[in-house]
């Protein structure tokens, strides 16, 4: 393999690892809160919620 076709396949793995990163899908009967650089932004609802990847995050809080 060529080092562009190794740059190629990297740079596409990078893009499917960040639009995977962007999705959260909350289960029905939960709230996520999103945060922002570690502060409060906005709360995702059941359904599909998008995040910006990398600086926001959504942790799910599911019960133990």
């Amino acid at each position: 393999m060529s080092a562009f076709s190794i740059f190629v396949l990297a740079l596409l793995g990078l893009i499917v690892v960040t639009v995977i990163a962007t999705a959260k899908v909350v289960p029905q009967g939960f709230n996520y809160t999103v945060e922002r650089l570690g502060r409060y932004v906005r709360t995702l609802h059941p359904g599909l919620g998008i995040i910006v990847p990398f600086i926001e995050r959504a942790p799910s809080h599911l019960p133990a």
